[in-house]
């Protein structure tokens, strides 16, 4: 029923306190369209909406990992112009915490002279550090206030995007599946509606959630963390947000773009991924799944293979599924926030959905499709793609062969990843025999007897593979 993910540039909307964004455009080098707006770079500590002190101690920290550090590559780590972390660095360089070993490289003619001053921690530096290393080791960008956030989020949240038949046959368009499961999932997109897929395992389900985020909208900026009442809640997670790459946008860089995000989660999932989840090592908190999926999709594959209930997901979810908030518990500030649920959620399950939650459940999750076994015609169609794109030729005839030598006597039913898998193994092991890479007999054999691995062979019900020429 598929083929393999899509993964498109996204397309849409913007974050907080912000003004519009130059537009990246879409010319010949490929690069996707930018946001429409962007936070601005702050020009003092003012504009941080942080405390000094906590400024103050993030660049002690910073110092006390990295060593002797330039002036411009303190505020890099900081993710802080240098006019606005100079005043920190004045400041503790002022009472004693910080000295500079004099200039280590040319100042460059748009820089201050103290850009180019390595500086390094004092005796009583270090000792202040390890001193705030024991309340939190959080030494990465400096964190966004967290009204800052909710105003991104709201925008998220508010946003409908163009989402039409059209769009949504251009983003799954790479994947051979049935109109009207295109149709559920785009109307699913459309109302910014949870969205239950089902069905017999390796026809698509996970390859429709990569493609769906491709029309939700433009690139978003998200905040590499939140400071939450004196607490940091990191967001940005490499596995889950994918960098846009192109020519910078000025904006602040304790933001960055990233595409719309696909947060996946399958049998690993456990309840303490929902909430945010403080580490007594660190001393900071991360963001729980589902924010890190705002503005893009929560997927929960194999739903009902959790560790945690079925129920049990649905019931911490239900609230901000039907009131649009999620009410996060930050335990060592000893308060509650609220945040904008801007996320889609997305259940994928090969399990029977009537089993797993009962019908008022069901009757909230509002949309839902069987992704089916492809048919016969789908099935050669996915084969005919997937040799196109491993540089095979395809042959109708070994199909024919395949399906009647190894599907029919075993009744074996089809699944769409199955010619992915094949042909990959075709052309694996062609170059392990030092053979073409074809649709032989010799070779549909072999990979077909390696990936089906079934006993029947060894009743003689189904020929043996060749052996190895010599």
């Amino acid at each position: 029923m598929t083929t393999h993910p899509v993964r498109r540039p996204a397309p849409a909307p913007p974050p907080p306190r912000s003004g519009p964004a130059p537009s990246r455009g879409s010319g010949p080098s490929g690069d996707p369209p930018g946001p429409a707006f962007c936070p601005p770079p702050p020009s003092s500590l003012a504009d941080l909406g942080l405390p000094f002190a906590f400024i103050c101690d993030l660049i002690l920290r910073i110092l006390y990992f990295n060593g002797n550090v330039l002036g411009r590559d303190l505020g890099a780590l900081a993710c802080l112009p240098w006019p606005v972390t100079s005043e920190a660095v004045a400041f503790i360089t002022k009472e004693g915490f910080c000295g500079t070993t004099g200039a280590r490289t040319a100042t460059k003619a748009h820089e201050d002279f103290a850009e180019g001053l390595e500086y390094v921690l004092t005796a009583s530096g270090r000792e202040r550090a390890r001193e705030t290393l024991q309340l939190s080791q959080y030494a990465g960008p400096a964190p966004v206030p967290i009204s800052d956030y909710l105003a991104s989020a709201r925008s998220l949240a508010t946003d409908t995007g163009e989402i039409s038949a059209r769009s949504m046959r251009h983003a799954l368009g790479d994947l051979v599946i049935p109109r009207s499961v295109v149709d559920v999932v785009g109307s699913a997109l459309t109302a910014r509606q949870a969205l239950f897929l089902f069905g017999p395992p390796g026809n698509g389900k996970s390859s429709i959630a990569d493609a769906c985020a491709a029309v939700l909208g433009n690139p978003i900026f998200i905040p590499h963390a939140l400071y939450v009442h004196g607490e940091v809640v990191r967001i940005f997670d490499p596995i889950h947000h994918r960098l846009v790459e192109g020519p910078p946008i000025a904006h602040d860089r304790r933001w960055t773009l990233v595409y719309r995000p696909v947060v996946r989660t399958g049998g690993e999932l456990r309840a303490q991924q929902l909430e945010p989840a403080f580490d007594r090592v660190l001393g900071f908190y991360e963001a729980p799944l589902q924010v890190k999926a705002n503005g893009g999709i929560f997927h929960v594959d194999d739903f009902g293979r959790q560790v945690i209930s079925p129920r049990e997901i649905l019931n911490r979810l239900i609230v901000p599924l039907e009131t649009g908030v999620d009410h996060l518990n930050i335990a060592r500030a000893g308060t509650t926030v609220s945040v904008p649920y801007a996320t889609i959620l997305l259940l994928s399950t090969n399990l029977d959905p009537s089993e797993l939650v009962d019908e008022a459940f069901l009757r909230r999750v509002r949309y839902k499709a069987l992704v089916g076994d492809p048919s016969p015609d789908d099935f050669r169609a996915i084969f005919r793609q997937v040799c196109r794109d491993g540089g095979v030729t395809y042959d109708d005839q070994a199909v024919d062969y395949l399906l009647a030598t190894h599907y029919a006597p075993a009744g074996r039913p089809l699944r769409g990843c199955q010619p992915r898998d094949l042909v990959s193994q075709i052309v694996s092991t062609a170059r392990y025999l030092d053979k073409p890479a074809e649709l032989s007999r010799e070779l549909i054999d072999r990979v077909a007897h390696a990936y089906f691995a079934d006993f029947r062979y060894a009743a003689g019900l189904l020929p043996e593979p060749p052996a190895p020429a010599e």
